[in-house]
C-alpha cells in the first residue's frame, strides 16, 4: 500500500490514548517536477491527543510516505496509537493498534502494517482460532457378527469406549435422546460448552475393509410388534433442536430400523414403509425400503443390524413419525426405529490402518445433547473392532 499526500491540505496524523510515551520516527519523499528530495521525521509524544508525524507537502509537491515507526517506550502503560490521513480537517483510520509496553507498530511502503511485542517477534492475529478449545475423544468397540455384504450394522450396543448404548424402554412413541440419561452413555463423551462445538478431525480403522459413518441419534423407539403387518401408530414427540441448521424441523434427519434382538423371518422383507411429516411440514409422507441387499430387511437380521429406509421424493428430512407398517411379519426378536442426522463417512481401505480427515473450517455443527454413534457398512460378516478418534472443537 502506498501514502502519498498530493496537497497541502494533506497529512498524516497519530492519535495517543494515554500519556505513555510514544517515539516515533518516518521517511518520506518529495516528488517535484524538477527534484526528487528524501526526507524523514521523528519525536516523542507523551500525551493524549493527535500529533501530526506528516505533514503536508509544499505547493506543486507530492510527498511519498515510505516508512512509519511507532514505539511505546513506557516502561508499564500500554497506549492505543491511531494512524490517520487527515485531509481537509477530515481524517481517515489508516491502522489502530494497542501497544503494550516495549511494542512497536510498523509499516513500509509496499508492506503490511504490523505490531512487533516486545521481544521484537512479529505478533500474528488469528480471529478464527481465538477463544477456540478442543478435546479429543477415542472410540474403541468391539462388535459381533454383522448381517454380511452392504449392510449396516451399528455399534451403539457394543462395549468399549464409549459403552453400549441402548434404546431403553420408551415404547412406541419413543423418546428423543439428549445424551444425560442412562441408556445415552454409551454415546461419544460431549461436554457442555459457553461456545458452539464442532467435529474437525476424524480417524478410523477397522479389522476388515468397510464404510464408516458417525451419526447423531436424535429419537428411537420400541415396543413395535414384530410379528403384525398393518401400521402401528406412533405419535413422536418434538425431536430435539439438533439438525443441519440447530432446529427441530428435522433437515437432514434420515429413518432407520435396528434389530436388538436378532429376528427370524425367513426371506427378505422389502414391503415395509414409514409414514412421517417432512422437515417442510407436510405430513403423510412415505418413506420405503428399496429391494436390494443392504437397503432391504434380511432374512434372519443378527443384532446390530440397520436399514435405511428411502425419504419420498424431494424431501430433505423428518420431522415426526406417525407410524410403520412391517408388511410382513419378522417372526420374533425385537426392532427399534430410530431417526438420525449422518454427520460424516470414512473408507477404510486398509484393516488396521487409520487416516486422519479433516474438515474445512470451522468443521461440522454438532450440538449439546448429541448421541453419537458409529455405524459401519461391511463387506462380510465377520464381526469387526473400530478404533479410532473424534477431535471436537469448542468456538
Amino acid at each position: 500500500m502506498a501514502i502519498t499526500l498530493d496537497a497541502t491540505t494533506k497529512s498524516i496524523d497519530l492519535t495517543t490514548s494515554s500519556t505513555a510515551d510514544i517515539d516515533y520516527a518516518v521517511s518520506f519523499v518529495d516528488m517535484t517536477t524538477t527534484a526528487f528530495t528524501p526526507g524523514d521525521g521523528h519525536g516523542t509524544i507523551n500525551t493524549a491527543g493527535t500529533t501530526v508525524i506528516v505533514a503536508a507537502p509544499a505547493s506543486s509537491t507530492q510527498r511519498g510516505v515510505k516508512s512509519i515507526s511507532v514505539f511505546n517506550r513506557h516502561a508499564s502503560t500500554s497506549n492505543t496509537v491511531t494512524v490517520k490521513k487527515d485531509v481537509s480537517g477530515t481524517e481517515y483510520c489508516l491502522f489502530k493498534a494497542v501497544l503494550m509496553a516495549g511494542e512497536s507498530l510498523q509499516w513500509t511502503d509496499g508492506c503490511e502494517w504490523s505490531v512487533y511485542d516486545a521481544t521484537g517477534d512479529k505478533k500474528v492475529n488469528s480471529p478464527v482460532n481465538v477463544g477456540v478449545t478442543g478435546r479429543v475423544i477415542p472410540i474403541n468397540k468391539v462388535g459381533t457378527a454383522t448381517e454380511g455384504t452392504a449392510y449396516w450394522y451399528s455399534f451403539g450396543k457394543d462395549a468399549g469406549f464409549a459403552g453400549a448404548w441402548s434404546p431403553g424402554t420408551p415404547g412406541l412413541n419413543g423418546r428423543a435422546t439428549d445424551g444425560t440419561t442412562a441408556a445415552d452413555n454409551g454415546s461419544l463423551t460431549l461436554w457442555t460448552p459457553t461456545g458452539s462445538l464442532y467435529i474437525t478431525e476424524t480417524a478410523a480403522t477397522t479389522t476388515t475393509l468397510c464404510t464408516i459413518m458417525l451419526a447423531d441419534v436424535v429419537w428411537v423407539n420400541t415396543g413395535i410388534v414384530v410379528t403384525t403387518t398393518t401400521a402401528q401408530a406412533i405419535t413422536s414427540p418434538t425431536f430435539p433442536a439438533r439438525d443441519l441448521n440447530g432446529s427441530t424441523d428435522g433437515e437432514g434427519y434420515v429413518i432407520g430400523l435396528l434389530t436388538t434382538t436378532a429376528n427370524t423371518n425367513a426371506a427378505a422383507i422389502s414391503g415395509s414403509t414409514v409414514t412421517y411429516t417432512n422437515s417442510a411440514g407436510t405430513g403423510s409422507r412415505t418413506a420405503t425400503l428399496l429391494a436390494v441387499a443392504g437397503d432391504q430387511i434380511p432374512p434372519t437380521p443378527v443384532i446390530g443390524n440397520v436399514v435405511w429406509f428411502q425419504l419420498a421424493a424431494g424431501d430433505k428430512g423428518v420431522r415426526s413419525i406417525q407410524s410403520i407398517t412391517l408388511g410382513t411379519s419378522l417372526g420374533g426378536g425385537a426392532v427399534s426405529l430410530i431417526v438420525a442426522r449422518p454427520l460424516t463417512l470414512l473408507s477404510c481401505t486398509q484393516v488396521n490402518v487409520a487416516t486422519p480427515r479433516n474438515y474445512s473450517d470451522p468443521g461440522i455443527r454438532i450440538y449439546t445433547g448429541s448421541v453419537i454413534i458409529p455405524f459401519i457398512k461391511n463387506t462380510s460378516s465377520s464381526a469387526v473392532t473400530l478404533t479410532g478418534h473424534v477431535v471436537v472443537t469448542e468456538r
